[in-house]
């Protein structure tokens, strides 16, 4: 005859302050655990489920980011449909950012995605609408507007945008984003422009890893870090890492929904399939203001990152 199973039933307190039940925590899913996917897992109130990426090698490495068992999979869909994630989060080169931003919102999920949103203005409008359309919320992994001490300055942004709002720098202002500001454009982000077929790794999914993009013979400086330098994946420095530099200028001088009315740009002739360098860019918006950016060792070491008709910074 067997003995009836004692249950028992802990109140929360005991556990301790800090304890949140598995219940009480949002749950999410990692595509792409690369070096992006791999760095950003502790996000605090949420708890890893699943992992997805198309290289065998670094899908075990996903699976070693946390103690316990977390669901593997290969085809991102599959995690997309997983009814135990809440938060999607996007860690692939950003020529699969808008597809896959677009199908976890259809299918119900919330969305991190790492910056660059995605790699054509087309592309990002179409997030947006169904961010809309799907009622879920999308997130940009930038945030030093928020927190941290801002690339290069060694302060937060909030004091300079204090600053800037008091009046005391006067108006309009012209910021210069370079080198000599503390600004590193990873211009080593750039792409070659002659590779060599090679054979494709036997842990690599390449059709799958290129999936959008057009069809091009493997090599091993397209994938894995260094794709950031060809246009069919991303956009070299200027455009993945120049998010975390012009997003908090943006905020600093309140033009998140501003556009340019002139921008000028000098720059060698690009390859169109290799990305390359450049030499200045120049953001003119109708009030006057200018954000100026000065590539490799461009320009004039003493001007000040904030100019304005009272005061620099």
């Amino acid at each position: 005859m067997g003995g009836a199973a004692a249950l028992t039933i802990i109140p929360r307190h005991v556990m301790g302050k800090g304890f949140v039940a598995p219940s009480d925590q949002l749950t999410k899913g990692i595509i792409g655990t690369g070096q992006m996917g791999r760095n950003h897992v502790n996000y605090g109130g949420t708890r890893l489920v699943a992992v997805c990426d198309v290289d065998r090698k670094h899908l075990e490495l996903g699976k070693q980011l946390v103690p316990y068992k977390v669901a593997a999979y290969h085809d991102f869909r599959e995690l997309i449909h997983d009814p135990n994630v809440d938060i999607v989060h996007i860690a692939t080169p950003p020529h699969w950012h808008g597809i896959m931003s677009v199908e976890a919102a259809e299918a119900g999920k919330d969305i991190w995605c790492e910056k660059p949103m995605t790699r054509t203005i087309g592309e990002g409008k179409r997030v947006a609408e169904a961010m809309k359309q799907y009622g879920r919320i999308f997130r940009i992994n930038t945030w030093f507007r928020f927190q941290d001490t801002f690339y290069g300055l060694g302060t937060p942004v909030k004091p300079l945008k204090k600053l800037v709002q008091s009046g005391l720098l006067g108006w309009p202002l012209k910021v210069t984003i370079s080198k000599h500001t503390g600004f590193d454009w990873k211009f080593y982000w750039v792409g070659k422009t002659y590779l060599e077929p090679q054979p494709v790794p036997p842990e690599l999914d390449y059709d799958f890893w290129l999936g959008p993009a057009p069809k091009k013979p493997y090599n091993i400086h397209r994938t894995h870090q260094t794709f950031r330098g060809y246009w069919d994946y991303d956009s070299g420095g200027l455009g993945d890492m120049g998010q975390h530099y012009i997003d908090p200028v943006q905020y600093i001088l309140d033009k998140d929904n501003d556009s340019p009315v002139r921008v000028e740009v000098d720059a060698p002739q690009q390859n169109p399939d290799a990305v390359g360098t450049w030499r200045s860019i120049t953001y003119t918006y109708a009030d006057g203001c200018q954000i100026v950016l000065w590539g490799a060792d461009y320009g004039d070491p003493n001007t000040p990152y904030i100019a304005g008709p009272k005061g620099n910074v």
